[in-house]
């Protein structure tokens, strides 16, 4: 019996744990199997079976795993670290225990989307603050209107976003049940609707029926608030609050051109 023999005898019985486990040789060609799957005794695990026995194994130990037992209150969340490192929730903080209800998280850092939303409207302030001067107005000064969109529009922004979203409100707001959480988000969504169409529908009559100095003054604003709204109700709500200035221009008789 040669020296590759030998080893494949010594390992033929071990279990096969890990990747070190596997003997790094050529198959024995002498015992080779034939068509009808003879001559296998005493030769070396190849890795197809290897993996075949493993996989096996797998199933078997998933048979034995009760799917009644996997239940809601029993699943913990984990977060990942910013070193890769697996850090488990504490059992009584937010969001710990997966429950059914909680489709909706809240952001991480909510105050900074607050912020992000608000710039952004005020960006599209400026943006309408610069176009009702430019069509009205023999020249466009930028300084005012700069001033204006962040002393005055990004502050009021902020705060009615953060107000409304419920980040000026007190902890302990925030501890109520769930039926009033839902008639909260009801009511806000109802506020949402009324602001996107009112203020549709009075920029549809400032832009059309006011002098310029009306729409220069006034259509920024209603116009970011408007857009605000729409933003706010998602793409159901976005229509709805379309409609009621589409119906409004419709049966005036204000134009689209």
């Amino acid at each position: 019996m040669n020296r590759k023999q030998r080893r494949a005898k010594e390992t033929a019985g071990k279990t096969t744990t890990s990747a070190d486990d596997i003997p790094l040789a050529q198959p024995d060609r002498a015992t080779t199997p034939t068509v009808g799957g003879h001559g296998r005794e005493g030769k070396t695990k190849t890795l197809l079976e290897i993996a075949a026995e493993r996989q096996a194994q797998l199933g078997a130990g998933a048979k034995g795993i009760d799917a009644r037992s996997i239940k809601p209150e029993n699943m913990v969340l984990v977060k990942i670290g910013k070193g890769g490192e697996i850090i488990p929730e504490e059992p009584g903080s937010s969001g710990a225990l997966w429950s059914p209800s909680s489709t909706q998280q809240e952001p991480e850092y909510p105050w900074l989307d607050t912020l992000l939303l608000s710039s952004s409207l005020s960006a599209v302030h400026f943006t309408l603050s610069v176009l009702a001067m430019h069509q009205y107005a023999e020249q466009v000064r930028l300084r005012p209107l700069i001033m204006q969109t962040a002393f005055v529009a990004f502050p009021t922004l902020a705060v009615f976003i953060a107000l409304f979203r419920g980040h000026l409100l007190p902890a302990s707001v925030a501890n109520v049940p769930t039926s009033v959480k839902n008639g909260i988000v009801l009511l806000r969504s109802v506020v949402y609707l009324a602001t996107a169409n009112v203020a549709g529908c009075y920029l549809i009559q400032l832009t059309n029926d006011k002098g310029y100095y009306a729409v220069m003054k006034d259509a920024p604003g209603v116009g970011t608030i408007w857009v605000w709204a729409v933003l706010e109700m998602g793409l159901l709500g976005a229509l709805a609050g379309v409609v009621g200035p589409g119906i409004y221009a419709w049966w005036f008789g204000y134009g689209i051109w």
